[in-house]
């Protein structure tokens, strides 16, 4: 029953975020919130409302589906640049140095060279000539790292805004729907009020510059992530340090089998996100402690169950490492000794369908 509640949840999950093309997916939301929008204007009667409110409802759950995609690739692409950044920052510092110590040194010392004087001006020249390229590189990967952090912020404020208009939509057909059953005065509708009609309208645009932006860059090549998950596969670091209890399909004693790794951890251990990825759920499930299910690309969830808390929410998206959640105190029935005395459940699904996580992340034992 538990097994059973747990892979109901997983797919409820999956089916609530099924594949598309995010700019597609932000262009057809932003169309489905204009038609909503004039649908709601021209409703009279409390079904009609409540219809037009179901269709708001349905545009801004398909437009925050696009934007936590995009939010996802940002910060990846983040990551990638700031390494880069790093990497060139450090470079150009070693050169610098080495240019302060040459202008240091005696020129009674610098004619004692191998290939004497000549060619010592010749290296100095030549350090000289690196410096302003380096330089110039540096310099533009600061820029593209500001941009694409003031772009990622943009996106926040949308998918916050667009999160607001989903929630006050999603009361108006609650007091709506209640009004109705009641045979009570209806509300008044949400078009009626400036500020709403005025967010409706700045929604819609957020999520047309979106898909725009989406299909403009689309093909450059500095804005793609430098690696995917799927690219990533056998490299990644699992969420915990644990050793592998019960593999893939494995039977335990008591003969049962998951389509998950179950991991031996130490107690109160941190778990973290193997990935920059989107919180689908993060909640108690009977049986299971607290879940935390992520996405960390499109048509893949991971699953972690047995937490004794969760640091997370669900639609958050989180950076490669970010705390999940930890670990119980105390002892694991299912495990009679050793200093690992906590389990994990840990599972991969690609497509809806439960593959192995072994191969994917780089466990130290087991």
């Amino acid at each position: 029953m538990i097994r059973r509640s747990l892979t109901l949840l997983v797919c409820l999950v999956w089916c609530s975020g099924a594949a598309a093309d995010p700019a597609e997916r932000a262009l057809s939301a932003a169309r489905a919130l204009e038609a909503a929008t004039t649908a709601m204007q021209s409703a009279s009667g409390g079904r009609d409302q409540i219809s037009a409110l179901s269709q708001t409802i349905q545009a801004y759950e398909d437009g925050l589906v696009a934007l936590r995609d995009g939010l996802r690739d940002a910060q990846l692409r983040e990551v990638a640049l700031e390494r880069q950044f790093a990497a060139r920052s450090e470079e150009m510092s070693r050169l610098l140095s080495v240019l302060m110590a040459t202008d240091r040194v005696d020129e009674s010392i610098a004619l004692l060279h191998p290939q004497g004087a000549l060619e010592t001006a010749r290296a100095a020249m030549l350090l000289g000539e690196l410096t302003p390229p380096l330089a110039r590189a540096v310099t533009e990967l600061r820029d593209k790292l500001d941009d694409l952090r003031a772009l990622r912020r943009a996106r926040q404020y949308g998918f916050l805004a667009l999160e607001q208009g989903l929630q006050t939509a999603q009361d108006a057909r609650v007091a709506l729907a209640q009004a109705v059953s009641d045979r009570g005065p209806l509300p008044k509708r949400l078009v009626e009020d400036p500020d709403h009609l005025d967010a409706l309208a700045r929604n819609a645009v957020t999520l047309e510059d979106f898909a725009q932006e989406l299909a403009q860059n689309s093909g450059a090549a500095d804005n793609q992530p430098a690696a995917t998950f799927q690219a990533a596969k056998g490299t990644l670091s699992p969420p915990v340090r644990a050793t592998i209890l019960h593999r893939f399909n494995q039977p335990d004693a008591a003969g049962v089998s998951r389509q998950g790794l179950v991991l031996a951890t130490a107690p109160n251990a941190l778990v973290t996100a193997p990935w920059s990825a989107t919180v689908r759920y993060a909640g108690p499930l009977a049986g299971q402690g607290m879940v935390v299910i992520l996405e960390p690309a499109e048509a893949v969830l991971l699953v972690l169950a047995g937490l004794s808390e969760a640091l997370v929410s669900t639609g958050e998206i989180l950076p490669l490492g970010a705390p999940l959640g930890s670990m119980p105190a105390g002892h694991s029935p299912e495990i009679s000794s050793g200093s690992r005395s906590q389990t994990l459940y840990f599972e991969l699904r690609e497509g809806g369908n439960p593959i192995d996580p072994e191969p994917w992340f780089a466990f130290s034992g087991g």
